[in-house]
């Protein structure tokens, strides 16, 4: 089975669970690059994240609602297998490093998610899971490491190329990688010959280290803002699949990125987090040659960023 076809089986089995998000052009980003700019505005998702795309293909492909669900997440996911539990009637718990704001917990257990603040790494992450899933009755959910919530998040190119089948480029972020391996598989399926590039913020950067290395290598901290795309460590799947299939990565840093965030608040009207708007600080920046002219998708990933976190960047 095509990659393509594969993913349009995913949308079909999770479609009413999830919002068909807008697709919006920039009039201030095509005039800034001379590129016909638009987003596909995931940040509009529920939980405000493409994240529960791959959490409800994971779950509905399980065909078990009696499992415990568990995961690690840098907020996001943790919010996304909550919201998806629930409509089950499912049980989430949610492993959360202890560098993530205390709003995005709070989200997690809002949405009836039963928080475990733990350690800094994936390795220190995984290893508290361990302890659960000794037991059967639990289910680990993987931020990215999933062939099914890989293309649940791939669900997010399916609907934007049925719009906008036209795209040359699409430019989306990288955490742990299960986002753009969605994206990129299926968009290469879809239209062999369109670009899929990358971005990471400084201090959020496994995927381009381990790029810079030849294989899988871990960073030992976050220290980027951007903490929605704090995997510390990326895995051989999603590395193997970004460096098939993605063209280019590139780095930001967070004053970049923190730049573009008011920007597109200001004139689209779109709060989005660091991990979304790092993706317009790369254009801007020229990172990716041979863009203008041509049509390019940016993944608003998410919009998880608190008032108070704007404020202290202004």
């Amino acid at each position: 089975m095509e990659y393509k076809d594969q993913v349009a089986g995913v949308y079909n089995r999770i479609k009413k669970y999830i919002k068909r998000t807008p697709v919006v052009s920039s009039t201030y980003y095509t005039q800034k690059t001379g590129s016909t700019i638009f987003y596909k505005c995931e940040n509009l998702q529920h939980t405000n994240s493409f994240k529960v795309r791959g959490a409800f293909s994971k779950i509905t492909a399980m065909n078990d609602t009696s499992k415990i669900l568990i995961c690690t997440s840098g907020g996001n996911h943790g919010m996304a297998v909550s919201f998806a539990a629930k409509q089950f009637g499912m049980k989430a718990i949610v492993v959360v490093p202890d560098f993530i704001p205390q709003f995005r917990i709070d989200m997690i257990k809002a949405l009836g998610g039963e928080v475990i603040v733990y350690g800094k790494t994936m390795e220190e992450l995984d290893a508290k899971v361990a302890e659960y899933t000794v037991d059967p009755a639990y289910v680990y959910i993987h931020p990215f490491d999933d062939p099914e919530v890989i293309a649940g998040q791939g669900t997010t190119a399916y609907e934007l190329l049925e719009e906008q089948p036209d795209t040359d480029v699409i430019i989306a972020s990288i955490g742990g990688g299960g986002l753009i391996s969605g994206i990129s598989q299926y968009a290469k399926s879809f239209k062999p010959d369109i670009k899929v590039y990358g971005v990471q913020t400084t201090g959020c950067n496994a995927m381009s280290k381990s790029l810079e290395a030849g294989h899988v290598v871990a960073i030992p901290s976050i220290t980027s803002i951007a903490t929605s795309l704090g995997a510390t460590k990326v895995t051989e799947r999603t590395f193997q699949i970004v460096k098939d299939k993605v063209g280019k990565l590139v780095q930001v840093t967070d004053e970049e990125a923190i730049r573009d965030l008011k920007i597109i608040l200001e004139k689209d009207k779109l709060l989005v987090e660091p991990a979304s708007s790092c993706n317009l600080s790369a254009i801007v920046s020229d990172n990716f040659p041979g863009l203008k002219g041509k049509k390019v998708a940016v993944i608003l990933c998410g919009g998880n960023f608190s008032l108070e976190q704007l404020k202290n960047n202004i």
